[in-house]
């Protein structure tokens, strides 16, 4: 495979045990159909996982940024420029292998949309996410499931204890067992 910016080819460099292409002149990565968002759940151990910005999941709300600048390295068909969930980060997708085109350093801005997603949420938003997940396992879906209701339980302890202090001192003053 070429890199659809450059033309020169494409090198497989291993991120987090997952073989993806990428450009060694421009640094821009091809990852194929859910390897970003395989990726996306192995990031900082998993806390990402129930966080769903599939961008295949409702191909109806793409937001195509502007006409096509690349074509698919894998099956040469121009690529879309679609911007990622509602931030203002533009991805290159395939629509006919699903695959994604990112430039340099958009992963990385696409981690740090993540790690915003989760400082921001509040045990509110937490406890909608708990119930989205219990909906996953009812849909079908039980180890994505499960493991997502992990994440979000693990993640509203730290924002619980983070909005109420007094109440981690006082857990943390209890006897040890």
């Amino acid at each position: 495979m070429d890199c659809p910016k450059d033309r020169i080819p494409l090198e497989i460099v291993h991120f987090h045990s997952i073989p993806i292409h990428r450009c060694p002149q421009c640094e821009g990565t091809w990852y194929a159909k859910d390897q970003l968002r395989i990726l996306k759940d192995k990031e900082a151990h998993g806390d990402y996982c129930w966080i769903n910005l599939d961008l295949w999941r409702d191909a109806a709300k793409f937001r195509a940024a502007s006409s096509s600048r690349y074509t698919c390295p894998a099956d040469s068909t121009p690529l879309t420029p679609v911007h990622y969930g509602n931030a203002l980060i533009v991805v290159d997708i395939c629509q006919t292998c699903k695959g994604v085109w990112l430039d340099k350093g958009e992963y990385a801005r696409i981690i740090k949309l993540l790690d915003d997603t989760v400082d921001a949420e509040s045990i509110g938003d937490y406890l909608r996410d708990l119930r989205d997940e219990f909906g996953e396992i009812v849909k079908g879906h039980p180890l994505a499931g499960l493991k997502g209701i992990e994440k979000v339980l693990y993640l509203l302890e730290l924002r619980f204890f983070v909005q109420h202090p007094q109440l981690l001192s006082g857990v943390q003053s209890l006897p040890r067992a």
